[in-house]
């Protein structure tokens, strides 16, 4: 072991052995070099370059291996550097400007390159390498900005980037081929992929980018296990949150765009195979998964969420296989709850206006439910439980109300329709093969069950049709039994039917 100091004679042994070093001193500054050489035969030496302008610095530095460099530069007032370098072919460079920074970087293993820059004041940065063709980029340029990577495995990347003030960027993974890239502009912003505890998420080829413009936003994926994963967060408001949580499988894929300020996205606990999650926020106050509520389990799920105006809020949760949920709301204070608990279910949502409530639920297999409302506080309901069942809900207008729940197996081609204001449709259906079509134009239009209840069909191969065109109409009854149709029609204002089949 060789320990170098800044003097002549050290620097002249260095030489000698193949080695360089050079360290340039202000008032009450200090550097310690320590070197060692683990190659027999021929000397392969370490190399640093050592640069201290200013007060109250601090260098250590120990490099134990062959081949390896090291360039520090601290210009300023009481800045730290402490690298423990232990490998072959390692590269670190640490640059600090100004006042009170701190810089750690410990690697064990070959051919790792980490860089740091810190600019302004108070900025600390910590990187943990241990592997093998390891990358990591620290810049921050602000004030009291914190950056931490650990690394555990071969040929990992990890770029971070920040240039306000009380940012906190963290990138920890144990895998191979993973990449980090955080951006973080703005003051008071959290960012990165996070574990559950002090051990590094575990995965290969996950894939991370944040990029936060703004104050006070937290975008960041936490305990991570799977293979083949990409995570985008991008936050470009204030005060966003975007977070993924726990996620265990693999070839998942989850982006989380939001624009406004104070929106919220969570995914909670994500389990399964090959999903495929895209929300995009464009607005304030708007939430999707309040918390925790949104849930992924599952495989081959793809959901795509939008929404673009403000306070909106959508909680999902999808268990099952194959589903596919697509849901659209560009106006105000929208509300949106769906759920899949079976296989195949395709869900596809939409709210235009204002005000506007939708539910659905599926339980069985290859279930379809397809909500469309284009207006004002609109309410749609769909309960599913059974198999092959689909219902089609559209509403045109204002203050529509849709209502219905299915209970059984093979019912087909529910379909509800109103283009109108205050109109209202109350089903429940219970059986087998039902069939159903209702279609209100106007306003004010009622069809339902009678005393205020709902309009119920229980039993096998029912099919009802009701149709009103006008204003203030009123179907009421119940259909039991088997093999029974109802057709009503009614057109003008102010007409009513009452239908009962037992």
């Amino acid at each position: 072991m060789r320990t170098q100091t800044k003097s002549i004679i050290a620097l002249a042994i260095a030489a000698g052995l193949g080695m360089s070093s050079s360290a340039l001193a202000d008032s009450l500054n200090s550097t310690t070099v320590t070197q060692t050489l683990v190659t027999a035969g021929d000397v392969v030496g370490q190399e640093t370059y050592v640069t201290q302008t200013g007060e109250e610095h601090t260098t250590i530095l120990n490099q134990e291996g062959d081949g390896q460099t090291a360039t520090i530069v601290q210009d300023g007032w009481w800045a730290e550097v402490y690298v423990d370098s232990k490998g072959q072919g390692n590269d670190v460079e640490v640059n600090q400007v100004a006042d009170w920074h701190a810089a750690t970087i410990d690697i064990n293993g070959d051919n790792n390159e980490a860089l740091v820059e810190q600019a302004d004041d108070w900025n600390q940065a910590s990187a943990a390498i241990s592997g093998n063709d390891n990358f990591v980029d620290m810049v921050q340029d602000g004030s009291q900005n914190e950056s931490v990577v650990e690394l555990l495995g071969d040929t990992n990347s990890a770029i971070l980037v920040q240039e306000g003030s009380g940012n906190y960027g963290v990138f920890r993974v144990e895998g191979n081929d993973n990449d980090g890239d955080i951006t973080q502009y703005g003051d008071n912003n959290v960012g990165g992929m996070v574990s559950l505890d002090i051990t590094a998420n575990q995965g290969n080829n996950n894939d991370i980018e944040v990029y936060q413009e703004g104050d006070d936003n937290f975008g960041a994926i936490k305990g991570v296990a799977g293979d083949n994963n990409n995570f985008l967060v991008s936050q470009e408001g204030n005060s966003n949150t975007g977070f993924v949580y726990s996620l265990t499988g693999a070839d998942n894929e989850i982006e989380i765009s939001q624009e406004g300020n104070s929106n919220t996205a969570y995914l909670a606990l994500t389990t399964g195979d090959d999903n495929d999650v895209e929300i995009t926020q464009t607005g304030d106050n708007n939430t999707i998964g309040d918390t925790l509520i949104a849930d992924i389990q599952g495989g081959d799920n793809n959901i795509d969420l939008e929404q673009e105006g403000n306070n909106n809020s959508t909680e999902f949760q999808v268990w099952g296989n194959d589903n596919d949920i697509d849901l659209d709301q560009e106006g105000d204070t929208n509300l949106a709850t769906f759920g899949a608990y079976g296989d195949d279910n395709d869900i596809d949502m939409s709210s235009d206006g204002n005000n506007n409530e939708i539910t659905a639920f599926a339980n069985g297999e290859d279930n379809d439910i397809e909500v469309h409302q284009d207006g004002n506080t609109n309410f749609a309901y769909a309960d599913l439980q059974g198999n092959d069942n689909e219902v089609d809900i559209d509403q045109d207008g204002n203050e529509n109300e849709v209502a219905i729940t299915i209970v059984g197996l093979d019912n087909t081609d529910i379909e509800a329709t109103q283009n109108g204001d205050l109109n209202l449709i109350d089903l429940i259906i219970m059986g087998e093969e039902n069939s159903v079509m209702v279609t209100q134009t106007g306003n004010g239009n009622w069809f339902g069950g009678e005393d205020e209840s709902a309009f119920m069909v229980e039993g096998m191969g029912n099919s009802l049709m009701v149709a009103q065109n006008g204003n203030d109409n009123l179907v009421t009854g119940s259909q039991t039994g088997m093999g029974n149709s109802i057709s009503v029609t009614q057109t003008g204002d102010f007409n009513s039917a009452v239908v009962i089949q037992n």
